[in-house]
Parts: structure tokens; sequence; C-alpha cells
């Protein structure tokens, strides 16, 4: 290690050992480069750009010890670099994320940055108001309160580790007089009361591909990832009671990842007609839009 002194040096490092233990990517990056440079700057608290001018910077004796335990860990027990630096970037913005919550890399933060057009229309003389059901993280609510700057909102998650960890992440952001965050099993914690938009990220991965699942995933809360055999079992029912929380305009956001034909195959088979499918600019897939009287026609068939 005394031959190593500079980020470059480092991030070079990185990628070599990436090349001698073949690693999952997916959890914010998908290259080894971009990899190596969320590890390296992440670890020495720098955004994860990978700012040319920063490359010859030399690291202190403890920096280079504290980088090249954490490439030994990334590589040898498969922790993935934002649990390692308990740090994860998304929408351009920093969160604080350990083992007790998804990583996020949801493809909604795109919906939320056009502001849910063309589904919905924001209210001219209002805020809206908005879930984040299953909100893990308190990623998507706190993105979305910072897209609409007066907007308010509830971040519900069945775990209290997760609430835990969403609070932290409220309070990060200092919005804690406009997000409320609550444990709950579903809609069935929440208070009576009608929101603009519900968006919701649930677990919906299926029992075949849990089993198929990279180290790295695994380091995941299975709470949060696990849907019974199908991935469908929370989704059904979240569906079964979405609109009691809905506004008459309002809209539900669901992601259901590669359990989306399924749900597609279901909903067209009681309904006649397919779900609204998002396509994103940015990647991602699996996410859906339903309004109040799409969701209102679903249950009337079941």
């Amino acid at each position: 290690m005394t031959e190593l002194h500079t980020i470059r040096d480092f991030l070079r490092l990185a990628l070599s050992e990436f090349g001698r233990h073949p690693i999952a990517l997916g959890h914010g990056t998908e290259s080894l480069w971009d990899e190596a440079l969320a590890l390296v700057f992440g670890a020495v608290s720098l955004p994860p750009d990978g700012d040319e001018r920063l490359l010859d910077a030399t690291l202190t004796s403890d920096e280079r010890r504290y980088v090249v335990d954490l490439i030994h860990k990334r590589v040898h027990d498969r922790i993935p670099v934002p649990y390692l630096i308990e740090k994860a970037w998304y929408a351009g913005l920093p969160f604080i994320v350990d083992q007790r919550v998804l990583i996020p890399r949801s493809p909604i933060f795109e919906l939320i940055d056009a502001e849910f057009k063309p589904w919905f229309d924001v209210p001219a003389k209002r805020p809206i108001r908005f879930l984040d059901l299953c909100s893990g993280s308190g990623c998507l609510g706190v993105t979305t309160a910072l897209t609409f700057e007066e907007s308010t909102g509830v971040l519900a998650d069945l775990d209290s580790d997760a609430c835990q960890v969403a609070r932290e992440n409220v309070g990060f952001h200092q919005l804690w007089q406009r997000l409320e965050v609550i444990q709950s099993d579903g809609f069935d914690g929440l208070f009576d009361e009608k929101f603009d938009v519900i968006i919701c990220n649930p677990p919906y991965v299926d029992a075949e591909d849990m089993a198929d699942l990279p180290p790295e995933y695994r380091k995941e809360p299975r709470l949060a990832l696990a849907s019974g055999e199908d991935g469908l079992e929370l989704v059904r029912r979240l569906l079964s009671q979405a609109t009691n929380w809905l506004r008459d305009e309002g809209i539900m956001i669901l992601e259901v990842g590669n359990t989306w034909g399924l749900l597609d195959r279901e909903v067209t088979a009681r309904t006649g007609e397919s779900v609204q499918w998002v396509e994103f600019e940015c990647g991602g897939h699996g996410v859906c839009v339903l309004s109040k009287h799409e969701l209102n026609t679903l249950n009337s068939k079941i």
C-alpha cells in the first residue's frame, strides 16, 4: 500500500480487484468504473461524479487504509457500496442507507421529476398531499417533497427499522414540518384521509427470482424484497384497498418489477384493458400508473 497514494491509484486498485473477483452491479451503478468511483470517492466523503480535478489528490494514511478495507469487503464479502459507505445517491440527492433498507434504485424518480405528467394535473390552488407506501429509506417521499416545494406527505412502512432510516433522511433533508413517517402494514395503520398521489414500491420479487439473487442483493432485507410465490401477494392486497385513500382525481404509481407481465395479464383478464406501463428514458421497467377510476373498475371485477 506504500506505493498507492492518490485517488487515481485507488481507483486503479479497485478496478483490478473487481477484475480478479467478479461482483454483481445494479445498486446505483451499471459499470465497474462507476462502481470504483462510487466506492473510492464515497469512502472519502466526495460525490461519486468522479471530478477529474481530484484524481491526483493524495489520501491520508488513514484514508488509504480505509479505502483498501472497503475494497476488500466489496469483493470478498460482496457488500454493496452504499452499505459500505452508508450513503446512496438517488435522483441526484444523498440518502442515508444501511442494511435495514433497500438501496434506492427505483425508476420512479423520472415520474417525480416530470411532476407526474401526463397522468396527474397539479392542483392550482393548494399543495399536493402524497403517500409514499412501503417507503423504505424514504427516498421517493423525500424526492417528491423536494420537487413539489409546498407539498406534504406520509411515508409508511411495515418495518420499524426502515421507518427509523426514513426519519433520519427526513431530518437530513430538513423536511420534518412537511413529512410524517408512520409504521403501517400497507394501508392498515394509516389515518383515514385522501391523497392526491400514492407512490408505492412494495416487495414484488417472486420465489424463483429470490432463489437466484446474487450475493449483493441477499444483503438487502428480505422483508423488502419477497412477496410470496409469484411476487404479487402484497400487491393484490394494496390494489384492493388503494381507492379508499385516493382523491377522485388522484393516481397510484405502482412498481412491480419483473412481475409486471403477470399483473398485466390479471388486470386485462378482469377489465379487458391493459395497465398503463411507463417507459423510462434512464432505464427501468415494471412501473404502472392507475387512476382511481381504473382501481374502482379493477376491484369491481374481483
